[in-house]
Order: C-alpha cells, then structure tokens, then sequence
C-alpha cells in the first residue's frame, strides 16, 4: 500500500509541475478543503488540455500511420485531379455515365449516407464498429499495473486543476459512441478517394469511347498507373482493391485472402488514432489541426516501485516493519515534438512498525506539492 501512496503523492508532484507551466502560473498551496492537489494563479484563463501517453502506449506508432494514410490519400486525389480528365468532347456524355462520387466507398459498406441516416444499414455499422473494437484492442495496456496507475493518478489530479485529459491507451475516445463517419477525418478522405477512383475509371472509359486513339494512348497509361496506385494504397489499408475490379481476378482473391488478417490492424489503427485525431481539432483531410488548447503532450513512465518486508530478530524477539515506494519519470512535449519540460519523481516511505502502520499510511504527503523538494524539473515559466 505504501507503493500506491508514493505513486499517488508522485502524480501530485507532476500534476502542479505540468498545470504550472500549461496555465504560465504560479502554484501555491491548496485552500482548506479544495480536492486539487495545489493551486495555479493565472488559471482563469482558457483550459488547457493535454494527451498522456505512456511508454506502453502505440498511440504513437498510430498516429503516424494515420497522417501517412493521409497523406497518400491526399496525394493520390491530387493525381487524379490532374491525370483523369476525360476528352473534352466526351466529358458531358462521361459526366452522365459517371459514378456517383463515394460510390464506391458505399459499395463497401462504409459510405457516408449508409453511416449516417437514420436508418443506416446494420452489416455497415458492424463492420466499422468491429474495426473500432479491434482498435480498443491495439491501443489497450500491455505493460505492469504501475503505468496505468501513474496515468490515472496524473489524469485525476490535472483534473482537479481544471485541465482537459485524453487517456487513449485507456479509453480511445467514442470507442463505445455511434460511429460519426460525417466528421471522420480518415473516412472523409477515404470516401474521396473512392470519388477519385471512380472519377478515373470514367475518364478511362471515355478515352475507350472517343475513337481517338493517339490521346487515348497518351493518356490512358497515365490513367492506369494512378488507378494502380489507388489500388496499391486500398488493398493495403483495406484489404481490397477499387470500386470496380473484378471479385474473381487473381488479384482479387489475393486481396480476399489477406483481409482477414491484414485489414482489422492497419484500419483499425488508424481510425484509432483519427477518433484522438478529431477530438484534439483535426478537421477535413488533417492538414488543419489540432485546436490551440490541444498543443501538448505528456508521456508517463513508472521506473521503479515496490514494498518491502524487514525482519530484525535478536534475543529480544522478532520486529517486523513495512516500507515502499515508486520512482516515476515524465517528458512533456509540444505537439511539433519540441521538449517543453521533463523530470523525475520519487517517494519513499522509511521502513515503520506494526504499530505505526496505520499513522504513517495516512499522514499527510511529506512533500508538499507546490514546494516539492523531490522533484528535479525543466517545467518553468517557458515561452
């Protein structure tokens, strides 16, 4: 129990250290009866918020893979704007022909209307729930009880002091909420890409019709080569290929062999990592974002901590005492990656007696939070 203590009076100590520097205030002691651990001046002012992740988390790792599906995705949109343009006099005729944008996307049980009328299609909505809960299970905990202690024992104090908290490696957030593909970031790009798709496969079709054989050698193999990438791009992600290839095609049945396995972890972790990507103010295709109260991040790690069981005898009998404590170490970082402050705390409760064991479990913090003399950090009044 005294473990639990020091990780507890470890997360007062990093709480008023990092609520310090968000809110550019000082911290004094907390008033009689207050629930925070001390109190901020200058805390009157917009609420910051901060996303703890700890060194188990692959929030991370999912992120990246978020901005660089993307990326691709806008990459490739971007290439088909320019490359599948259908002849001039075929366009209206093509235009008419068309698909509708997404449609694509919705063949596959994923498209916009599907998800988001009223009465949106039960197959739809399991299978992008399904890849949520398969993402629950990617960014869930792996490490010791002490990580997740730390994030909850720091998440609870900061918000005591009136700072916004994401835990994602403990609650992703809308893990359990309706699926919102209209403000989905990731699946608004995706469903573009497939009006992208869809939009070169006209044009190709177009050039196959125009009798112009000299533009549709020219341009068709320009054509082929963005559908090819599109295609690339979708049986990675997705485990299958565009709107309109062939179900019996080799390729195909590659592709079908593949997505049991491949598509849930690649999905999954990337609508993962744009549901945190939504909440924290992305918008559109993710070159906006995150908002200006979202602008850090804090990552959490418990180094050392356990209890301990000391056994003296002598001629005058056996004196048993109990003692424990935790070292913990955190890096508060900007969004942009640069390093705003970082520093290690620890506790230690003295090996006490059988009768003292009460007393000591509930006497008051030894260190006081808003004066901690076990805390060497950077987090300061920084720019």
């Amino acid at each position: 129990m005294f473990t639990y203590k020091a990780v507890e009076e470890n997360g007062q100590i990093i709480a008023c250290d990092i609520a310090r520097y968000l809110y550019q205030g000082e911290v004094t002691p907390a008033p009689p009866g207050s629930h925070a651990p001390c109190a901020i001046s200058n805390s009157g002012q917009t609420i910051p918020g901060i996303v703890l992740v700890s060194s188990d988390s692959t929030l991370l790792a999912d992120f990246q893979l978020w901005r660089s599906d993307m990326a691709s995705m806008s990459a490739l949109e971007a290439r088909a704007d320019k490359v599948c343009v259908a002849p001039p006099e075929t366009k209206s005729e093509s235009g008419q022909q068309g698909t509708t944008p997404g449609s694509g996307l919705k063949a596959r049980g994923l498209g916009v209307a599907d998800l988001t009328a009223p009465g949106q299609a039960a197959s739809a909505l399991g299978t992008v729930m399904q890849l949520f809960n398969k993402s629950e299970a990617v960014t869930s905990v792996v490490g010791t009880v002490e990580n997740p202690a730390l994030l909850n024992e720091v998440a609870r104090q900061l918000r005591a002091l009136n700072v916004m908290v994401l835990v994602p490696e403990l609650y992703n957030p809308n893990s359990l909420g309706a699926v919102d593909n209209a403000n989905s970031p990731y699946l608004q790009n995706l469903n573009n890409l497939y009006a992208s798709y869809d939009k070169c496969e006209a044009a190709k079709a177009a050039f196959s019709k125009s009798g112009d054989s000299a533009a549709a050698a020219k341009d068709t193999p320009d054509i082929d080569s963005v559908i090819a990438s599109m295609d690339a791009f979708l049986k990675t992600t997705l485990g299958s290929s565009g709107p309109t290839s062939t179900a019996n095609s080799p390729d195909a049945a590659a592709g079908s062999q593949t997505a049991p396995e491949n598509t849930p972890s690649h999905l999954a972790s990337a609508l993962s990592a744009d549901e945190v990507a939504k909440q924290i103010g992305f918008t559109g295709n993710g070159s906006t974002g995150p908002s200006p109260s979202w602008q850090h991040v804090l990552w959490l790690k418990a180094l050392e901590s356990g209890g301990s069981v000391n056994h003296k005898s002598s001629i005058f009998g056996t004196k048993v005492t109990f003692g424990g404590g935790a070292v913990d170490t955190y890096a508060v970082f900007r969004v942009n990656g640069q390093l705003v402050c970082s520093g290690n705390v620890y506790n230690f409760q003295p090996p006490v007696g059988t009768k003292d064991l009460e007393k000591a479990f509930h006497a008051p913090p030894a260190d006081d939070p808003a004066k901690p003399f076990m805390l060497h950090s950077t987090c300061a009044l920084l720019p």
